[in-house]
């Protein structure tokens, strides 16, 4: 169950969202559900500029991302199904912004794979930052439209940059045995 901070906020969410202003709820809706596909965007442009912008650089760039968000989904749907939490629209009674399954809500997906794919090798610092923006404000819509506790949210982030730091872990052993195939 969400802490006290985190239920409070839903509560008063799920009072304020149903008469909030339909320009408002339009914008909530379109982060929280398609605001992601920008942070992949963001990785992708930066893992291709970070590579020398050929395809065996980018790959070599976003290998290690892949390899976190394969391992973030993992993570969020074992974590689901061993602590399932209700989303904060069902444990309420309230609607929430866009329609969603009332399933598991623990830890946030969509903020778990955004921060699991900074794991990409992006040299470009202000890429990554504009990153990291776009996955909280993700989040962040993601409360507001009463799908998500705050709790999921800061979960997710933790969650996701573990995955990055595994991923690019895995990817460093990885690559090193290539390297060493390769040179035989």
């Amino acid at each position: 169950m969400p802490d006290a901070i985190s239920h409070a906020l839903a509560s008063s969410i799920m009072t304020w969202a149903p008469g909030a202003p339909t320009l408002v709820r339009d914008a909530i809706s379109l982060v929280g559900q398609f605001g992601i596909g920008l942070a992949v965007l963001l990785v992708v442009v930066g893992a291709w500029l970070s590579g020398g912008r050929t395809i065996g650089g980018f790959a070599m760039a976003i290998a290690p991302g892949l390899i976190a968000a394969a391992i973030a989904i993992v993570a969020v749907h074992v974590i689901g199904d061993l602590a399932p939490v209700s989303r904060p629209f069902v444990a309420l009674g309230g609607t929430p912004i866009f329609h969603h399954a009332a399933d598991a809500s623990f830890p946030s997906d969509h903020v778990t794979l955004g921060m699991s794919m900074l794991g990409a090798r992006i040299a470009d610092r202000r890429l990554q930052w504009a990153t990291v923006v776009v996955v909280l404000l993700v989040g962040l819509a993601r409360v507001l439209a009463g799908v998500h506790w705050l709790d999921d949210i800061v979960a997710g982030a933790i969650l996701g940059l573990a995955c990055a730091w595994l991923g690019r872990a895995i990817w460093v052993v990885l690559a090193g045995r290539l390297r060493g195939g390769q040179a035989a």
